[in-house]
């Protein structure tokens, strides 16, 4: 059994993970256009090296000296940084959108037909014969029965 908080801190970890990923990207895209090449930190203590140099005003502080040299001026690396977070940003939402459409867990489209789908298989003339069971809060009783009186 989990406990309480636990989902969360992991979703917590895979959006701080994410961030993480789009700002490395965004260095190695802004290094690719406006520096000498792609830059990419290898190692995971070389990646926690970077983003401190990105989250303090220093970037290229944790490459190697030969990588450090690639990595432009901080406005194109901030404005990289930048891109590479919007962009994770609209594709996140674009599939939590997709994902709130099409699959979300107790979504009425799993066991219930819209109208037009009730309408297309079942016909007005069936569907209307059948109003009272279908909803009986706002058609009566189906006939040949009587309501109860409270």
């Amino acid at each position: 059994m989990a406990r309480g908080g636990e989902v969360a801190r992991v979703a917590l970890a895979g959006v701080l993970m994410l961030r993480g990923t789009a700002a490395l990207a965004g260095l190695g895209a802004a290094a690719a256009l406006a520096g000498g090449g792609w830059v990419w930190p290898h190692g995971t203590d070389t990646i926690g090296s970077v983003l401190g140099g990105l989250l303090t005003g220093h970037p290229g502080r944790g490459l190697p000296p030969e990588l450090a040299a690639r990595v432009p001026g901080p406005v194109p690396v901030y404005s990289g940084v930048a891109v590479a977070e919007l962009a994770m940003v609209v594709v996140a939402t674009a599939g939590g959108v997709l994902f709130w459409r099409y699959h979300r867990p107790g979504d009425a489209r799993r066991g219930m037909a819209t109208r037009s789908e009730a309408t297309q298989v079942l016909g007005r003339s069936r569907l209307r014969a059948a109003r009272a069971i279908i909803r009986p809060d706002l058609n009566g009783p189906p006939p040949g029965r009587r309501r109860l009186r409270p």
